[in-house]
């Protein structure tokens, strides 16, 4: 019944090839980190589709933007803060120092409410 494949017993003593194994746990983990990258920087610079803060408070209210870790500095040098009334501007500073990080509905509080910096 068997007699047509041939088969021989695997040798429990044969090398496995490490290279084969190696390559394609990297292959994996590269895939897995890749993956994971564009996930977490698929929000970046949600400001630079607006021209005025209002804009993108108003994306930010309606879901359409969404970032709770934005860059500080980029942010700080884009047009929409540089534009925005300067108690806004030092509201949304008072919020990154406060924790050391910059999420989206910070602004849109600030653009609300300029003393919830402080």
């Amino acid at each position: 019944m068997y007699d047509e494949f041939d088969l021989e017993p695997m040798n429990k003593k044969q090398p496995v090839n490490t290279a084969l194994l190696l390559g394609l746990l990297t292959l994996t983990l590269g895939v897995s980190i890749l993956a994971a990258n564009s996930q977490v920087y698929a929000a970046k610079d949600i400001w630079k589709d607006d021209d005025t803060m209002e804009e993108l408070v108003d994306d930010i209210d309606e879901g359409k933007d969404n970032d709770d870790d934005m860059d500080w500095g980029e942010f700080q040098d884009s047009k929409v803060f540089k534009l925005e009334d300067k108690e806004t501007q030092e509201c949304i500073e008072a919020r990154q120092d406060l924790s050391n990080n910059l999420a989206d509905y910070e602004i849109l509080h600030c653009f609300e409410d300029d003393d919830y910096g402080y």
